[in-house]
């Protein structure tokens, strides 16, 4: 009996052994490293997942958001080196043209200095630029910015409206007047663009419609802009709306952040 319960011990004492032989320990971790200070310049080597879950090394570039209100303007010099030649052909029409490369007629005119769209002859040679341009909104500085693709054209201070009711989200161009009728929301009158009450500019760009339409349109009043001051639409002074206007084309999208 003592003899049977010594070799049971004995293989017991031998498992152990023999598992704690196989057992791998861990390695003590390394003091965490002092935190980097990150430049504008420099670059930021990080950890990532690898496909197979392993984590291997790349890079990123740290790059800084710069506020569309800091960027230059371009100048229509600048703009214009944005486009291409254009030979006019038989049959063509100025509004024809732009609307092929989806920008609005007032900018084709303004790119080639056309004072009357219907003179434009066989053969003259213009400059053209691929659109659609976009408009975006940020709420949080009151501006509105042009872009063709990723690249800064142009912005503009706004008035916004009272109590947060400019919506935000992703919209399009729906619709574009020239001089639009007023309704003046507290006594629902119609004033139209030759009252000297009429408080608009002369263009309107809907980006939400009727009932309850939103736009972009002009305002003679200085003061308010950079202020909340509208029912919920986007201002600007006025006559820069007119530029705006000859920037897009229905279906050009207009994003509007808080």
């Amino acid at each position: 009996m003592k003899i049977r319960m010594f070799f049971c011990l004995s293989a017991v004492i031998l498992l152990s052994v023999g598992c704690a032989a196989r057992r791998s320990y861990a390695p003590q971790p390394l003091p965490p490293e002092e935190p980097r200070e990150i430049s504008e310049e420099e670059d930021v080597v990080i950890l990532e997942r690898g496909e197979g879950g392993e984590e291997v090394e790349g890079i990123i570039v740290v790059e800084e958001r710069v506020p569309a209100q800091e960027m230059e303007d371009l100048s229509w010099e600048e703009i214009q080196k944005l486009g291409t030649e254009y030979k006019v052909k038989d049959g063509d029409t100025l509004s024809g043209i732009a609307s092929r490369y989806n920008i609005g007629t007032g900018l084709l005119a303004r790119l080639n200095e056309i004072a009357d769209p219907d003179l434009i002859r066989i053969g003259q040679k213009l400059i053209v630029i691929e659109g659609p341009f976009r408009i975006t909104v940020d709420k949080s500085d009151r501006s509105l910015s042009i872009f063709l693709g990723d690249k800064f054209i142009r912005s503009y201070p706004v008035a916004l409206g009272k109590k947060n009711s400019t919506p935000e989200g992703e919209f399009s161009v729906v619709r574009k007047l020239v001089d639009p009728p007023w309704t003046d929301p507290y006594n629902r009158t119609i004033i139209r663009a030759d009252n000297p009450d009429y408080p608009l500019g002369t263009r309107w760009i809907e980006f939400i419609p009727p009932p309850g339409a939103y736009g972009i349109h002009g305002s003679r009043i200085a003061e308010e802009i950079g202020t909340d001051a509208s029912f919920g639409c986007i201002r600007v002074l006025h006559p820069q709306e007119e530029e705006i206007y000859d920037f897009v084309v229905l279906g050009s999208p207009i994003v509007i952040t808080p």
